[in-house]
């Protein structure tokens, strides 16, 4: 008989598997509707806390974790006068999760709610696509919740998710899930799940996620000697060329968007060469620096007019909000798990874990994706259950 203290944990699991599917929508001041799964987290958390066991293990583990969430805090206090922000929060979520994780591992939940989160995020896609459909728009008013009906050429006529981000998050979300749940399947379930995967991606019009896809399936499947599900995948190709997959990822709209992406990598490593040494130890704090075009600098400095954007690149991302000290200190967390792929890398490259992490770090060079909440927590609870595995191995 499943006890309630097990119920109440499934149940916050539940919670986290339900924020990527949430949509950004403000239901009140300064609140939004993908902020409740997290609201209800912490609280149940809060009911089930008498259960919750703080021993050596959790210690040994997240050491790493919790010098990451105190340098980012005491840095921001220094530079912005803030105790508490969005960022020391969410990792305070995550911390949370790996608790919830390291107590009551249920691995089997969490599989199931991996599949059920991808085939619909998948079945979403294709869809939505198909009929041309969508949930109206999200907080940022930039694109649809659906198919991208606006007049934004980066946007129009391409799948969007739930969460915020927009296409490029959305197609980098199917394309790590669809890696996790195929590579835990075998048979016609896997050359289904390849084929919604590969069909909701690619309707996204990420090419970043949908080249990181390819390149870790067919690594996947020929590490496993599996031929058959790379003559599925070959079929789907067929079927996606008939969507113009040529035209679509070589047209100059798509081209400009690389090109942008380019130039803002470029202007934060140029900053980064021209900071002082103080500067590029510590960064410039949470919250405070901005792009437009090939300019880095402090938010305060640009007009009103203007919108500036991220480096779009995760590791650069922290670099400029927290310095190499941050970077080395947030790196540090995954050290252990990264020593022991290395050990065997041909058995690693087909753990479900290890596709997952691998694919969304690939993904994070060419997108904020680890800053960007709503995908990143499965980032996260995807380490903490490789964690727990590896210590009761």
């Amino acid at each position: 008989m499943v006890e309630f203290k097990d119920k109440l944990a499934n149940f916050q699991l539940l919670l986290v598997f339900l924020i990527p599917i949430t949509p950004h929508i403000e239901i009140a001041e300064s609140i939004q509707l993908d902020d409740i799964p997290v609201i209800l987290f912490f609280f149940l958390f809060l009911i089930n806390i008498y259960k919750q066991k703080i021993n050596k293990l959790f210690f040994k583990e997240t050491l790493p974790f919790i010098y990451f969430i105190s340098y980012i805090t005491i840095q921001n206090f220094l530079i912005n006068g803030d105790l508490f922000f969005s960022d020391n929060i969410r990792y305070l979520f995550y911390l949370l999760i790996f608790v919830t994780i390291l107590n009551y591992n249920p691995r089997k939940l969490i599989n199931d709610l991996f599949l059920y989160l991808s085939v619909t995020l998948g079945i979403f896609s294709i869809l939505f696509y198909t009929f041309e459909l969508n949930l109206g728009t999200d907080s940022y008013n930039y694109w649809n919740i659906g198919f991208n009906q606006n007049e934004w050429n980066f946007t129009k006529g391409r799948m969007n998710g739930f969460q915020a981000g927009g296409p490029n998050a959305f197609g980098g979300l199917i394309a790590s899930l669809t890696l996790v749940t195929s590579s835990r399947h075998q048979g016609l379930f896997q050359y289904l799940l390849i084929a919604i995967g590969t069909l909701g991606c690619f309707f996204t019009y990420s090419r970043g996620a949908f080249i990181i896809l390819i390149f870790f399936l067919i690594l996947y499947l020929l590490l496993s000697s599996n031929y058959v599900s790379i003559g599925i995948l070959t079929g789907v190709f067929l079927i996606i060329f008939n969507f113009g997959l040529i035209e679509r990822y070589t047209s100059d709209i798509e081209n400009q968007g690389i090109e942008d992406r380019v130039e803002w990598q470029q202007a934060s490593v140029s900053s980064i060469s021209n900071n002082s040494f103080t500067e590029n130890l510590f960064g410039y704090g949470h919250g405070n620096f901005g792009i437009v075009n090939d300019k880095v600098d402090n938010l305060t400095e640009f007009s009103d007019d203007v919108t500036p954007t991220g480096p779009h690149n995760s590791f650069l991302f922290i670099i400029l909000n927290y310095g190499f000290l941050g970077l080395l200190i947030f790196l540090n967390i995954f050290l252990r798990p990264f020593l022991i792929f290395l050990n065997d890398l041909k058995k690693n490259f087909q753990e479900p874990h290890y596709l997952f992490l691998g694919s969304f770090v690939a993904l994070s060079f060419t997108g904020d994706f680890i800053q960007n909440h709503s995908i990143s927590v499965l980032f996260f609870l995807t380490f903490f259950t490789l964690i727990t595995d590896i210590n009761h191995e």
